[in-house]
């Protein structure tokens, strides 16, 4: 309870809100195509090493989920509908549901290409309360974009997320701020974000098994299980968490990551790839308008050895050509290490906005001429798609062949393949 005006004690207002956009990727291709309504769809890669970006609802029905191998997708569902993924089109979608969202909250959080965290505090007095504010934004994003969304609401962030996730599909809860401990005690640790698999097995080894035993377990042995979260996660299960936008640390970055169908043996064709995802990252970066100062390469063989590899840059960039000079330079340090490469990733982080970075111009005639092809094949790749134009060094006799996986950055999990700089 809180006090207004010194008058008496108001119900305190879920401000929180977190609207998750329904299996997205899979939700823009039904809408884009309505004889898929109904269907087992998933987005994905549809080669031996294909894996599931994101699935339908009715796929869901079967048992096929996100990052769950093709293969096994279809044993689970002979009928399935493989559709490969559109990366510049969900792009395109995301950007008029956050746009959407900003005509409503001024005060927004985008968390991923398919969500975000809005604080409606202020747009209480204009559109309502949170019940209201969600089924607007909610109807809005359904009536205008042709999308299903799911919202939920607490005073909190972290319980904001999981009622988003107990109102899919299609759906919305709201909690109200004294009754966020009795909501969260019958639900499983696993349902916290953050809590992953290693630490719900600690947890179960001291008999906590639901949100709720939490409270039942002396601290000392709880920061034992959970070491530094153990003080925010009680926090949480007694219902006291108030932490709003803008108060979790997040490793900002950008990536993509392949699998292929056959190993690579060919150290010329694997630089090649690497470039080509190098400026598939600068693209990213470009459109993000933002520059990165660390830039990661990692690789994996067929028996799942991995190797991971940073280097960081003396300025930020968003250059192709910079990138590719880095992971170049890294994979020829580590390729006598790895014969054969089944999966390779390349990731920038340590980002920043690009306006207020303290980027030192280039002025070498070099750098400036980098700075205008990559600007001027930005417009070419934005009029007539990624496949347009590709770097020299990236043309090679082998096709790609590449399978899309799943990246951190972007939990529906895909990047656009086909990357390339034509110069």
């Amino acid at each position: 309870m809180a006090a207004q005006d010194g008058v008496g004690p108001t119900v305190e207002i879920p401000g929180i809100l977190h609207l998750d956009m329904d299996a997205f990727f899979a939700s823009v291709e039904i809408r884009d195509n309505p004889e898929l309504r109904g269907l087992p769809v998933v987005v994905g890669g549809a080669g031996a090493r294909g894996v599931v970006a994101a699935a339908s609802y009715p796929a869901r029905t079967r048992g096929i989920r996100s990052a769950m191998p093709m293969a096994s997708a279809r044993r689970l569902a002979p009928d399935l509908v493989i559709v490969p993924p559109r990366i510049s089109r969900y792009q395109e979608a995301s950007a008029l549901v956050m746009e959407l969202l900003s005509s409503v909250v001024a005060d927004i959080e985008q968390i991923s290409i398919d969500e975000a965290f809005l604080d409606v505090r202020g747009a209480r007095r204009l559109f309502g309360g949170p019940d209201q504010i969600a089924t607007l934004l909610r109807t809005r994003i359904r009536d205008e974009l042709g999308l299903p969304s799911s919202v939920g609401g607490s005073v909190s962030r972290a319980v904001a997320k999981i009622a988003s996730a107990r109102a899919k599909p299609d759906g919305q809860l709201i909690i109200p701020a004294e009754r966020t401990a009795e909501f969260l005690a019958p639900l499983p640790v696993s349902a916290v974000s953050g809590i992953g698999p290693k630490a719900v097995a600690s947890l179960e080894r001291i008999g906590v098994r639901t949100i709720g035993q939490i409270q039942e377990i002396p601290p000392p042995t709880l920061a034992r299980a959970l070491g530094t979260r153990a003080p925010e996660i009680i926090r949480l299960a007694a219902g006291s968490d108030r932490t709003g936008l803008g108060h979790r640390v997040r490793d900002k970055s950008l990536g993509t990551e392949r699998t292929w169908d056959e190993d690579l043996t060919d150290a010329d064709e694997v630089r090649r790839r690497i470039t080509s995802m190098a400026d598939d990252v600068a693209r990213q970066l470009r459109r993000s308008d933002a520059v990165a100062r660390t830039v990661v390469l990692k690789l994996r063989s067929p028996d799942g050895t991995t190797i991971t590899r940073s280097s960081t840059l003396d300025q930020p960039t968003s250059s192709g050509e910079r990138l590719r000079e880095q992971v170049v330079a890294l994979w020829d340090k580590e390729r006598h290490r790895l014969r054969r490469i089944r999966l390779a990733g390349v990731r920038v982080t340590h980002l920043e906005p690009e306006s207020g970075s303290a980027i030192q111009q280039e002025l070498t005639s070099r750098s400036a001429l980098w700075k205008e092809l990559e600007t001027a094949m930005d417009r070419a790749t934005d009029r007539f798609g990624t496949a347009s134009l590709s770097r020299g060094s990236t043309v090679g006799p082998a096709t790609d062949g590449a399978q899309r996986t799943a990246t951190s950055h972007d939990p529906e999990g895909v990047r656009d393949p086909r990357g390339g700089l034509g110069v």
